[in-house]
């Protein structure tokens, strides 16, 4: 390759701004992600609570009478 050429390919890769909002989206929701783990970290407990008490309503629901409960 020439140097002419590989100056066109790189100035090409530098206009190429396809995909570059998705990335910008990518990044807002990483960070938004870290900062509310940060700022509530006793969520989890909290999620976990609502899932078990979701968990004990649906299990006898869920029981087809063999003992054995599809959801758990």
């Amino acid at each position: 390759m020439t140097a002419l050429t590989k100056a066109i390919w790189k100035l090409r890769i530098c206009q190429d701004t396809r995909g570059q909002e998705l990335l910008e989206y990518a990044l807002i929701a990483g960070f938004l992600a870290c900062a509310c783990g940060a700022a509530l970290p006793d969520i989890g407990s909290s999620v976990l609570v609502v899932f078990s008490k979701v968990l004990s309503v649906l299990n006898p629901i869920a029981d087809d009478g063999t003992g054995s409960s599809p959801v758990s």
